[in-house]
């Protein structure tokens, strides 16, 4: 065999290795995407412990006193169409924003699309919540039940007024990524899984006060 028969070994193509800058892009994306989930998942436990804390105030009060409501004191009505219409809205904003973050990765037009629609079905839901509460104090004050009408009446407005200023935390945080997708812009996933959860917590805890302050 001459040198013109030789075969050359074949070499496989090397793969040059990722640009330092796209690697610094990465790093850096990587870093406040864990920031992001870190600072949220503080955020949510302090919200939590916080909700924890005045509900167990409320048991400790209600296993306290000989009856309930204290003697002397009216119950609280039971509006349905208050406690219904917000659980409902509670509800939609949920699954609304659940859905949303399952489509927020995708790269269609039908996905966009999708994604506003969801974000704003969540806005309008989370809107809905907070007019049904407003309502709801409106009605509790024309039936003549204030905060200072006693122990009931201050469980009741202590505990839906804090909840509401958590929904409308929810819905301020959603804006941004609102507003970003219907202008066409990338909404960043980790931001809407940690709004999300926020929503889903603040959602948690509204069947709670429902169930724990005007059910059971």
């Amino acid at each position: 065999m001459n040198g013109a028969d030789t075969v050359a070994p074949l070499v496989a193509p090397s793969v040059a290795p990722p640009a330092p800058a796209t690697r610094g892009t990465s790093a850096r994306k990587a870093a406040s995407q864990a920031t992001v989930s870190v600072g949220m998942a503080i955020a949510l436990g302090a919200v939590a412990m916080c909700f924890a804390a005045l509900l167990l105030g409320y048991a400790i009060l209600r296993a306290q006193a000989p009856s309930w409501p204290p003697p002397g004191e009216a119950p609280v009505p039971r509006s349905w169409s208050w406690l219904l219409g917000a659980t409902a809205a509670a509800l939609a904003g949920s699954a609304a924003m659940r859905a949303a973050v399952r489509v927020v990765d995708r790269e269609t037009t039908t996905a966009a699309l999708r994604l506003k629609f969801l974000l704003i079905v969540a806005a309008v839901a989370g809107t809905t919540f907070i007019g049904v509460q407003i309502l709801g104090w409106a009605s509790l004050s024309a039936s003549g039940i204030r905060p200072n009408a006693g122990i009931v009446a201050s469980v009741v407005y202590a505990l839906t007024l804090f909840h509401a200023v958590h929904a409308l935390a929810a819905l301020v945080a959603l804006i941004p990524a609102l507003v970003r997708a219907l202008r066409g812009g990338r909404v960043r996933t980790t931001a809407l899984a940690a709004i999300a959860s926020f929503w889903h917590l603040v959602t948690i805890v509204w069947l709670v006060v429902l169930v724990a302050v005007f059910i059971v």
